[in-house]
């Protein structure tokens, strides 16, 4: 998967209410004839309530089938940072050229990351002016993909601005203090001890049988074998394996507050921030917190309260997905979410 991919791969976030998003909403139809309707032919979601998984169903196609769940990467890769901070291994407020005191390889292909790709040093001059949290809730001041030489586009900490460049150097963090690789450093501390066996940030062969092509607009099918892992996209699960992760999160009170501690604004008049690896709507009805998901041929969508602890998550093949979503967050917490109206993730 080249750079104009990922260039893509920002997100894909769906509107309940706006002609303008493109996002189609369902009338009368049951899922699954919506589904049928909108060409999706695989998608599945998960619903938790009191922050336990209760249902897993398949709207098209097996319940049990594997995706590209993309951005939602990011929720996962958080909490294992998080389980660093509370273990003392890892520094919120540190600055990053802390951890990486010579310089961070920043490679212009993301998953091409060899000693024989291209790549440019970003000095530790430069990382000194960037905080850990940065990194996490997005204002960092760094692009969210650059094929050149890494750069600010923005003050760290001025601001909020979608990064998955950011989420890189989290994971080169991370990696050096773990001193292995991200992907197997998340089989060990997360994946295994929750069960969530379907669940790999690169491809398994195991995966062959029940891993989706992903379907784009144009009719294009794609299923990618990521080889290399990437913090910010390249997650490969199943709806109830990231039910068992939300629930984990959820149920781990600590764990919430870190994430919903030192918040940036992302739109006032929608009353949405950014926390530390999840986004945060406040509104009438309390905190939830979400994320979207958006690669070629995939999008995915998860949500929860933070009171109630209900929430779910929804896993498509197509790029006509989050209509999908939009439909089932009616369902499962059936209200007017101000997530939903936020313009850059139409």
């Amino acid at each position: 998967m080249d750079r104009r991919v990922f260039l893509m791969a920002g997100a894909g976030l769906p509107l309940l209410a706006s002609c303008a998003s493109g996002i189609e909403l369902r009338r009368d139809a049951s899922l699954q004839e919506f589904a049928k309707k909108l060409n999706v032919s695989a998608a599945a979601y998960a619903v938790l309530r009191a922050g336990q998984p209760v249902s897993t169903q398949a709207v098209a196609g097996a319940p049990d089938a594997i995706f590209q769940a993309a951005s939602l990467t990011k929720p996962v890769v958080a909490f294992a940072a998080l389980k660093m901070v509370q273990a003392g291994r890892l520094d919120l407020a540190a600055p990053v050229s802390h951890y990486l005191p010579d310089g961070y390889r920043h490679f212009h292909a993301p998953l091409r990351r060899s000693v024989h790709d291209s790549f440019d040093l970003v000095p530790a001059k430069t990382l000194e002016r960037v905080t850990v949290a940065q990194l996490l809730n997005h204002s960092s001041g760094f692009p969210n993909w650059s094929g050149k030489p890494l750069a600010f586009i923005s003050e760290p900490g001025q601001g909020w601005s979608y990064s998955g460049e950011g989420y890189v150097l989290l994971q080169a963090i991370m990696e050096a203090i773990a001193r292995t690789e991200l992907a197997a450093y998340l089989d060990q501390q997360v994946f295994t001890p929750l069960g969530m066996s379907d669940t790999s940030l690169v491809w398994r062969d195991a995966f062959d049988r029940r891993a989706v092509a992903g379907r784009m607009y144009l009719g294009l099918s794609r299923r990618a074998r990521f080889q290399s892992g990437l913090a910010a996209s390249t997650l490969y699960t199943t709806a109830s394996d990231y039910a068992r992760f939300m629930s984990a999160f959820l149920t781990e009170d600590a764990m919430v507050q870190m994430a919903l501690a030192r918040p940036v604004e992302v739109s006032k008049p929608l009353g949405l921030e950014w926390g530390l690896g999840w986004g945060i709507e406040r509104g009438a009805e309390g905190i939830f917190i979400w994320q979207w998901g958006n690669n070629p041929g995939f999008r995915a969508f998860a949500m929860a309260s933070t009171t109630s602890k209900d929430g779910f998550v929804v896993l498509t093949n197509s790029e006509r997905g989050m209509s999908l979503a939009a439909s089932i967050a009616q369902e499962v917490l059936p209200l007017p979410h101000a997530a939903f109206r936020f313009p850059p993730v139409a």
